[in-house]
């Protein structure tokens, strides 16, 4: 069977390392995304008292905009950290026996069988599954109110569930298991859905060429009549999006490399790594026996996914190589991201983070050492 990431057991699931740093990075996305909201919002506000001017108007749009998809982030976050207010996680995991019930067309809900007969139902996503592979799910609860949280091997993540009905057994019965040999990266329908989603990243200049060039045209608004608004947002969004141009084209680079190495993998390549302890504004990077021996590993955009399965089972998944550039996953997990490569030396170069990259570093501290 092959490993994968499993919360401890032992202890209380909040003192688990690897559900404190899911924790940790919800936490720093609702952070960071609601001050942004928060700070645009005000503007967004003030703008209500300008002149109705072109510019004025569509800064205030902007401004809006942004706080509608920003504020999004904190209220993710109280829904998905539900489980820590109830006091779930004071509890420790539990591995429970488990299999997964066909999905009725007319029913948004995913349904979990447990070995103990409890049903628990919610939108689950990509968990059902590995818990169907590995027939098995680890769970906190239900409580009184029948509120539970589960997670299921390999995933850094964790879903609300709630107790559903015993009946359920009955009118959704389980769906079957089918042995599933670990071929080619993209033979597996999860490794799939994950390379889809990194062709979208050779597309990243995009995420400073559009803002800048919508800036740009709101400069333009904003000359006549004069608009101070759109001349501060528009100028801000110019300024911003050219500078974090040349990085994106770079990040757009190291994606259409990993690209290449997906499609040319015959096959998922183990290797033994040793991560180094996480510094901020460094690369999360380790010591990994590649094939042709001893090399330094850099990811340059770090999944917490990947990194939380190779921090507890010492193995990094290669879905392919291109040049000095892996492809980095976790077999039949939806999760893939790439890596630099560097035979190891005396003297090693190690890069600092690039300075937009600064602004959204997520943090491994939490990481065992």
């Amino acid at each position: 069977m092959l490993q994968y990431l499993e919360p401890r057991t032992d202890v209380p699931a909040k003192d688990d390392w690897s559900t404190g740093l899911i924790l940790q990075d919800l936490r720093w996305g609702a952070t960071t995304l609601g001050g942004i909201a928060v700070v645009t919002g005000a503007f967004g506000v003030g703008c209500l008292f300008l002149a109705t001017a072109p510019g004025n108007v569509g800064a205030m749009v902007v401004l809006f905009l942004v706080t509608f998809l920003f504020g999004l982030g904190p209220l993710m976050y109280r829904s998905e950290t539900r489980a820590l207010r109830r006091g779930l996680l004071e509890q420790p995991w539990r591995r429970v026996p488990a299999t997964v019930a066909e999905k009725q067309h007319d029913d948004v809900h995913d349904r979990l069988l447990l070995g103990d007969g409890t049903v628990l139902q919610g939108w689950f996503q990509d968990l059902p599954d590995m818990v169907l592979e590995r027939q098995e799910v680890f769970v906190c609860g239900p409580d009184a109110s029948g509120r539970a949280v589960v997670r299921a091997a390999g995933f850094a993540k964790m879903e609300n569930a709630k107790a559903g009905k015993k009946t359920d057994t009955e009118t959704h019965p389980a769906r079957e298991r089918v042995e599933r040999p670990l071929g080619r990266p993209l033979d597996d329908a999860a490794t799939m859905k994950a390379y889809k989603g990194m062709r979208w990243g050779v597309r990243s200049w995009l995420w400073s060429a559009v803002p800048a060039g919508l800036g740009g045209v709101l400069v333009l608004l904003s000359l006549v009549p004069l608009a101070p608004a759109g001349l501060v947002v528009g100028g801000l969004m110019t300024a911003l999006g050219l500078l974090g141009v040349p990085t994106a084209i770079e990040i757009s680079r190291w994606y259409r490399d990993a690209v290449k190495a997906v499609e040319n993998s015959a096959q998922w390549t183990p290797v033994a790594i040793t991560l180094f302890p996480w510094k901020p504004n460094q690369n999360v990077a380790g010591l990994a026996q590649m094939p042709g021996g001893l090399a330094l590993v850099q990811f340059v955009i770090p999944d917490l996914n990947v990194v939380a399965n190779i921090a507890d089972t010492g193995v990094m998944w290669i879905a392919g190589t291109h040049g000095d550039v892996i492809a980095v996953g976790v077999p039949r997990v939806p999760v893939l991201t790439f890596a630099a490569v560097q035979p190891d030396r005396d003297t090693p170069k190690e890069d600092p983070i690039p300075w937009i990259q600064r602004f959204h570093q997520p943090d491994f501290s939490g990481l065992p050492r």
